[in-house]
């Protein structure tokens, strides 16, 4: 070391107060909390937040995990629709790897049979308990339930780079029973995390228009990272805790509303769920974003494209954006108010850029990223990718803020939060609740 004169002491002071400090927030006989993810080191601000979630653009979007002992590395899909947490245990067509339970000295089977239903695909398997770790976080590992799969129908898909799912849901939605406790609960019931984590999904990526798309973003455990966003975040209420359920109060194309009443959006609900791709409305919903969206078209886009049967290619940088209106979502603000935040939803976001090329050197391919649910609605990952959203179940709320995704070459999609605006009174504000959700 060297020693100028008085640095020494000085040092030596700062030394002897930062020990006690650590010493007085030390929580003896408690667990300390982390954020399970790279922050930015605040005396290098050149430092960016990791992204720790890779993709391919309509595969869905997944984290690297550490799992079981010796750990072996799988990737697990992030999913906010469903609540259990299950890999792959044997081999299969579509996998490069899957997990040996046999060769992990720490993992104890529970000899019970599950089964998970989605909306698209199933799988079957038996349950147990091992450690986990993310790779791309601290150095926090959690004894855990997982369902190793057995069998499955159109659940895996081929080159999606993942092996297992990671359901982010509420404990009601677990299988077989709530007795299963998710993943992040057990996080949270652990004492390592607070009781809320965000996304920032940040879509296809532009950096070389000739290499294959990929998709990436950043998940974040236990708190938000004001990296992620910009301007304010906007709440809207769970109005149950099982799917993550707001309430969507209205839905217009280029400002104009479709003018339905708000049970159409929400009856039997609407969720928010990063696990699956698409903007999925009920019927009458669709039925009547297409009539707005036609008026505008100039461009002759084929009826087979807005049902999802076509593709529409241009050469890279030149997708006419300008030629299609912007969306807007409406959100609850409060069950108590009569307020409600809208969400912009730009082309950028429901023009969904496909892995295909087009017939042409240079082409990107998009589809048409909003589809037919049978009922309720969806707001999946496409919706997801213009904002930073935030899981705060400690509130049990739901926020979202402008995402900061546009930088590095990714695409900027351009969209923001404003509000909150009233809506009537008070009054009627409860009475939406229960009306646009419980009606049929």
């Amino acid at each position: 070391m060297i020693i100028r004169d008085g640095v020494f002491t000085r040092s030596l002071y700062v030394l002897v107060l930062t020990i006690v400090f650590l010493i007085s927030t030390c929580s003896c006989g408690g667990s300390k909390k982390f954020p399970l993810m790279k922050r930015r080191n605040q005396a290098t601000k050149d430092v960016v937040t990791t992204e720790n979630l890779k993709g391919r653009p309509g595969q869905g979007y997944y984290i690297a995990i550490l799992f079981g002992t010796p750990p072996q590395r799988i990737n697990v899909l992030v999913d906010t629709g469903s609540s259990n947490f299950a890999i792959a245990s044997r081999p299969h067509p579509y996998l490069p790897l899957y997990f040996h339970a046999d060769q992990s000295k720490t993992f104890v089977p529970l000899n019970r049979p599950v089964a998970v239903p989605y909306t698209q695909g199933n799988w079957q398997g038996e349950l147990g308990t091992d450690f986990i770790q993310f790779i791309d976080a601290l150095n926090v590992t959690v004894n855990v339930n997982v369902a190793l799969i057995k069998s499955s129908e159109n659940f895996f898909i081929n080159g999606s780079n993942w092996e297992g799912i990671l359901g982010l849901g509420y404990t009601h939605l677990s299988k077989p029973d709530s007795s299963v406790i998710p993943v992040f609960d057990q996080f949270v019931i652990d004492n390592v995390v607070d009781d809320t984590f965000s996304m920032q999904l940040c879509s296809s990526s532009e950096l070389d228009p000739s290499a294959e798309p990929t998709v990436a973003g950043t998940l974040v455990f236990g708190e938000t990272d004001e990296d992620l966003y910009k301007g304010d975040l906007f709440y809207t209420p769970i109005v149950k805790k099982w799917y993550y359920e707001v309430i969507i109060t209205d839905f217009a194309v280029n400002g104009v509303s479709l003018g339905l009443n708000c049970k159409k959006y929400n009856y039997d609900k609407t969720i928010v769920d990063s696990g699956t791709t698409n903007l999925r409305v009920p019927e009458d919903v669709f039925n009547a974003i297409l009539v707005h969206l036609k008026k505008y078209d100039r461009l002759g886009v084929p009826d087979e494209f807005w049902i999802g049967r076509q593709m529409m290619c241009w050469n890279y940088d030149k997708t006419p954006w300008e030629e299609f209106p912007d969306m807007s979502i409406s959100l609850l603000s409060s069950v108590s108010s009569s307020k409600e935040f809208i969400l912009k939803i730009t082309p950028q976001l429901y023009l969904r850029e496909t892995i295909e090329r087009g017939p042409l050197p240079g082409q990107h391919c998009y589809k048409f990223a909003i589809t037919k649910a049978e009922r309720g609605t969806v707001i999946g990952a496409v919706i997801m990718e213009g904002f930073y959203v935030v899981f705060d179940r400690e509130n049990v709320q739901v926020g979202f803020a402008a995402t900061t995704c546009g930088a590095e070459g990714r695409l900027n999609p351009r969209s923001s939060v404003s509000g909150p605006f009233n809506r009537g009174n008070k009054k009627r504000s409860l009475y939406r609740v229960s009306f646009c959700k419980f009606q049929s």
